[in-house]
């Protein structure tokens, strides 16, 4: 008897969902993240969980779990602490031995700065040079979890060498350590310092182009500027140059926040942005979309457009301050963010500003702005409830 074609696209669609399985089961590896400063070559080592457990079994110091067990028990940071310490080492090329510090760790499920939960071990560690010595060629020893558990592996990338080029967007893999203990050559780079300048660049235009709560308060601004209130609504007066002259002053106040802001939380001097500070550049947007349809604080867009640019300077920041460049090449950092910030900006007035001016000519400007405000407005609230 013919199978019936519903009973052939049954066997189908199951070996289709019998397929899937091959990538379901991620390989867990050890990540190790390396960041060169002027006085230690910071290491950030991303620990899987179980096979951090399952390590430390191999090792006796913990105990070996009964058969069918669910989970393994939670580790004591300290016991991390000291597997981590006992498991790195590092030396120079000339053969002098570099201090292994541990600046920090975070266990599974801790809350991160940026709100979300680690879901692995991450560790922090410090290689430092001798007698105060610059940083210079060192040989990393890397063994956590490779020496216990035999088919483990360890991902060493280069992910910040400013003098050298790189920045985490070119990240350079320096090697893989598996079967025991490896060694990872770490040697700077020098002269290439324009290439993290031009990185910084981009970094800051995709900032902005990736960055639809920044588009959406941006062309808030832009949707009333020209207008003067009347009753509960907006009426446009002076004509292009009015436009023109809105833009430039709102613009220029808010590049002004933001660069203040991002200098001085990039250098240390505000608290880094979080889970808050989205929060209140989501309700920005909000407060900017509900005065675009109704007059809220006519008359002091400038000003409000500075004071929100200081709160989104603060999460600009961020991928700066990360880096825990020394003060110089912040400086060089953020200058060149700030102008891949400004030359998106720049951008996206040029597409939007003839745009607003067309529909004023064409007597559609209340449909542009009730359609722009409306959809930026609905934006900000779906924002702000994931950021809640």
């Amino acid at each position: 008897m013919m199978m019936s074609r519903g009973l052939w696209l049954l066997v189908l669609a199951c070996l289709l969902g019998w397929a899937k399985p091959v990538t379901a089961h991620p390989i867990l590896q050890t990540m190790v993240e390396v960041r060169l400063q002027p006085k230690a070559v910071r290491l950030h080592l991303v620990l899987p969980s179980s096979e951090l457990a399952f390590a430390l079994v191999e090792a006796g110091q913990i105990p070996r779990p009964p058969p069918l067990f669910k989970a393994y028990p939670a580790l004591p940071a300290s016991m991390v602490r000291a597997y981590v310490f006992s498991h790195l080492a590092a030396k120079g090329r000339d053969g002098q031995a570099w201090r292994v510090a541990v600046q920090g760790l975070a266990p599974p499920n801790e809350r991160l700065p940026d709100g979300d939960p680690a879901k692995d071990w991450l560790v922090d560690v410090d290689l430092i040079p001798p007698d105060g010595q610059n940083v210079g060629s060192v040989v990393l020893r890397l063994g956590t979890i490779t020496r216990e558990v035999v088919n483990h592996t360890a991902i060493v990338s280069l992910m910040q060498d400013w003098q050298g080029g790189v920045l985490p967007q070119n990240a350079v893999l320096l090697g893989r350590v598996e079967r025991g203990e490896g060694s990872i050559a770490i040697t700077p780079g020098a002269g290439l310092a324009w290439k993290a300048m031009v990185q910084m660049v981009q970094m800051g235009l995709w900032h902005i182009a990736e960055g639809a709560d920044h588009q959406a308060f941006l062309l808030t601004l832009l949707l009333t500027a020209g207008l003067i209130p009347l009753g509960k609504g907006w009426v446009a007066a002076g004509g292009w140059r009015a436009l023109t002259r809105d833009v430039v002053w709102r613009a220029s106040a808010f590049t002004l926040g933001h660069s203040l802001s991002l200098l001085a939380t990039s250098l240390g001097w505000l608290p880094e942005g979080g889970q808050r500070i989205e929060l209140l550049i989501a309700l920005s947007v909000a407060l900017s979309a509900l005065h675009t349809l109704h007059p809220i604080y006519a008359g002091r867009e400038t000003w409000i457009a500075g004071f929100f640019g200081l709160i989104h300077g603060m999460a600009f920041a961020t991928a700066i301050r990360d880096m825990a460049l020394p003060v110089g090449q912040v400086l060089l950092a953020t200058l060149g963010f700030n102008i891949g910030i400004e030359l998106a900006q720049l951008a996206l007035v040029a597409v939007a500003l003839p745009v607003v001016l067309m529909s004023r000519q064409w007597d559609a400007e209340a449909i542009l702005r009730w359609s722009g405000a409306l959809l930026a407005l609905g934006c900000a609230l779906v924002w702000v409830v994931e950021r809640i």
